[in-house]
């Protein structure tokens, strides 16, 4: 017998049957693509490694060739520049961040570094006796950072001259002096003196007499390191970089030291740009 009802679940098993089927069938097609789209997508990421490596590998080949241009032009250029003088360097007790980078430069540029330690808490004037002394000397009676470091720098800077500042300095273990016999004069100076990693003031005030004075004076700092320095320096208005251990560093230390315009110099924020220009001849 005729049965509706079986006739209905029938269309509808058969309608189900076609709907599960065109589900079925949309899924594989759907992966199928999906799964090209990987294959696409991979294939593009591996080749855009494959460029990048290949980019790199020129890139680090072309650093490698103008590094190397980059320090025998600066060797060639800095030779003897400073023939025959003696540039102080400050630098501060257990810290010397830039010193051999400073030191070396000056002595590949022919002149002799003379390195100057300040105590680690910087020049402190605050003991009485000292005071006392230094007042005695600089004829300031507050024993000021400014009347001391114009002090010392007329007694480093004056050939035969006598130095009872840096005399007293140095008994109180203020003050340490290397390697300038009496007779002799200091040219110009580094400042490095960071204690703490924070600038020191009196070395600060010290570059300032010198660039005051007329003669060649920076602050300094390397490129991995931030002590401060160089943007101190320049807010005194004294020359900076902050390349140290760089060709660029060397260069540009050489460069302040002999007659470059002075400016702040390197990557920092304020520089008048990465390298000053050539002094003129």
């Amino acid at each position: 017998m005729y049965n509706l009802r079986y006739h209905i679940a029938s269309l509808v098993g058969v309608f189900l049957a076609l709907a599960l089927g065109l589900i079925l069938g949309g899924l594989v097609v759907q992966s199928g693509t999906v799964d090209r789209q990987q294959d696409a997508l991979v294939a593009g990421l591996q080749q855009e490694f494959t460029d990048l490596r290949d980019a790199n590998r020129k890139l680090t080949s072309e650093n490698e060739i103008l590094a190397v241009y980059a320090g025998e032009m600066t060797d060639d250029w800095i030779a003897t520049r400073l023939s025959g003088r003696n540039v102080a360097v400050i630098i501060s007790a257990g810290r010397s961040d830039g010193m051999r980078d400073s030191t070396e430069a000056i002595e590949e540029a022919g002149g002799t570094a003379v390195v100057i330690t300040l105590p680690e808490d910087g020049l402190d004037l605050t003991d009485a006796e000292l005071a006392s002394i230094v007042t005695s000397i600089t004829g300031d009676a507050r024993a000021s950072t400014a009347a001391v470091a114009e002090t010392l720098r007329a007694e480093w800077a004056t050939p035969g001259a006598p130095r009872p500042l840096t005399d007293a300095l140095a008994a109180a273990g203020a003050l340490k002096l290397e390697s300038l016999p009496a007779d002799d004069a200091v040219y110009g100076v580094v400042n490095l003196a960071a204690p703490d990693a924070q600038p020191d003031a009196a070395a600060i005030a010290i570059t300032r007499a010198f660039s005051d004075a007329g003669a060649p004076a920076l602050g300094g700092q390397t490129t991995s390191r931030d002590t401060g320095v160089a943007r101190a320096s320049a807010a005194a208005g004294v020359s900076a970089i902050d390349t140290l251990g760089s060709p660029v560093g060397r260069y540009s230390l050489v460069a302040l030291l002999t007659g470059a315009a002075p400016g702040y110099f390197g990557t920092g924020d304020g520089a008048a740009g990465l390298i000053p220009p050539p002094p003129t001849p």
